[in-house]
């Protein structure tokens, strides 16, 4: 507890506390976060070491994932404002020239009030700063969710958070993961070369959403976050 507060520590597991370039990763995380302070953000206490273990406190979330929800099913409006949600803490995260690079269904959480939170960003990239921590030729994303850009090993602006989260969306409509049960290889073959899959009939409406979002090139897709919550106007 922290002041009343609950806590969760996020540690280092300890067969990765010797990697240099993972822990800087993780000392990292705690100043991108502190320094964006959103609604839609995980709230950040303190950062530090316990003996030689690292750990960054956080809030504690109770509201489950994303992931849990697209289990057990959500109606095409929850979907909607859902992703309307997602886009703001995104516009929030980008307006700061940080890009999330990890957005993925278990990186979203809830707080007790329903309220919908980023968390994990340690592959995130500050736009602003030239340190660089992903290795040459590592791919580091979940294939799942990566922009066709990351998985050409190409720089990832703001609009790779919103192919990611046009992959989310994707799910959260049909309940269905893109692509199904494709390796890790396939998946980046498809989110380069695959045609965009066309929606059910009864979600057609929502197809040019889609489209937007998964275009593969970042110059068809919504330009911001900000476009993409003014159209969807939930």
């Amino acid at each position: 507890m922290h002041d009343g507060i609950q806590l969760v520590l996020k540690v280092i597991d300890p067969a990765l506390r010797r990697d240099a370039t993972f822990l800087q990763r993780f000392m990292r995380e705690y100043k991108l976060i502190a320094a964006i302070e959103n609604e839609h953000v995980a709230h950040i206490f303190d950062q530090g070491f316990a003996s030689d273990q690292p750990y960054i406190a956080m809030e504690y979330l109770s509201g489950g994932t994303i992931a849990a929800r697209i289990h057990e099913g959500m109606s095409s409006l929850a979907a909607l404002r859902l992703t309307s949600q997602i886009a703001k803490a995104l516009d929030a995260i980008h307006a700061h020239g940080i890009v999330h690079r990890h957005l993925k269904p278990q990186n979203i959480m809830f707080r007790q009030n329903g309220r919908p939170v980023i968390v994990d960003f340690g592959l995130a990239k500050d736009l602003g700063s030239d340190a660089n921590l992903t290795r040459l030729g590592q791919v580091m994303a979940t294939p799942r969710y990566m922009s066709p850009e990351q998985c050409r090993g190409n720089p990832a602006d703001a609009r790779s958070d919103l192919y990611s989260l046009g992959v989310i969306f994707y799910e959260m409509l049909t309940g269905l993961r893109l692509w199904g049960d494709a390796g890790p290889a396939d998946l980046v073959y498809m989110h380069i070369n695959e045609a965009i899959p066309r929606l059910p009939e009864r979600l057609a409406g929502y197809q040019p959403i889609i489209d937007r979002l998964l275009a593969k090139n970042p110059e068809d897709r919504f330009q911001s976050a900000r476009e993409l919550f003014a159209t969807i106007a939930i």
